[in-house]
């Protein structure tokens, strides 16, 4: 008699949205205004430092974003955030750099989006799921060590 294996469903594959808009105010953004990020860098070396680094930090709090997201059931209809819910989208809404210890702090907050029903009174697609990654950088060591 054959054994029928039951199907694991494919982690959320995710993919960035470069909102459109120029952020002149520096203020928090939502997926309704489509601003570019907010930006806090203590200074602008700060800022050339995320700029260079930028690709591995938004690869590796993607990744740790999957990893959170694939560590427990988000299927079921009780728990938030469920995993049917999101669209698979998500943009970058801020980022800040700031020397501490010795040490440099980098923030990033970002946006998934959702489906929402019609009757919920949102709007089809929408901010669904905020999630901030910390990292500590060591100019010592020259790593990124992921702090949450």
């Amino acid at each position: 008699m054959e054994k029928k294996v039951k199907e694991v469903e494919k982690p959320l594959k995710f993919k960035e949205i470069v909102m459109p808009y120029s952020n002149l105010e520096n203020t928090y953004t939502d997926y309704d205004r489509k601003l570019q990020p907010k930006m806090d860098f203590e200074s602008a070396a700060l800022k050339e430092f995320y700029l260079k680094h930028r690709v591995e930090l938004i690869e590796t709090t993607i990744k740790k974003c999957e990893e959170y997201l694939d560590a427990d059931d988000w299927m079921e209809e009780e728990t938030f955030p469920r995993i049917k819910d999101l669209t698979g989208e998500w943009y970058l809404a801020s980022v800040s750099a700031q020397n501490q210890d010795k040490k440099i702090m980098v923030q990033l907050y970002l946006h998934f989006l959702g489906y929402y029903s019609r009757e919920c009174g949102r709007k089809v697609v929408d901010d669904y799921l905020g999630m901030e990654a910390w990292f500590v950088y060591d100019p010592v060591q020259k790593t990124f060590s992921f702090d949450g």
